[in-house]
């Protein structure tokens, strides 16, 4: 059986970090935020394999891009919800 992803993890002198793409982790203040981003990067991981789609995954996508966008920046997994997104509206 295959091992599952850690997509958010606690760092004792770090704090909470979430997976963005590959081995980049990005620190978060809080596990709610980490938590967040990694809900929102499996969301588009399902829209880009067809799984899921429609307008309202597609506006979901976009609160959690402008959050990312917020805290991090440009990075892997805001352009990664940037395309699911679109594709949501397909």
């Amino acid at each position: 059986m295959e091992e599952p992803i850690i997509t958010v993890r606690h760092v004792a002198t770090v704090g909470w970090q979430v997976l963005l793409d590959g081995d980049e982790w990005h620190t978060c203040r809080k596990e709610q935020d980490a938590r967040y981003i990694a809900h929102h990067v499996l969301i588009a991981r399902a829209v880009l394999s067809g799984v899921r789609m429609g307008t309202e995954v597609a506006r979901e996508l976009d609160e959690a891009v402008v959050m990312v966008g917020h805290q991090i920046g440009d990075c892997a997994a805001l352009r990664l919800m940037n395309e699911a997104a679109v594709k949501a509206r397909e």
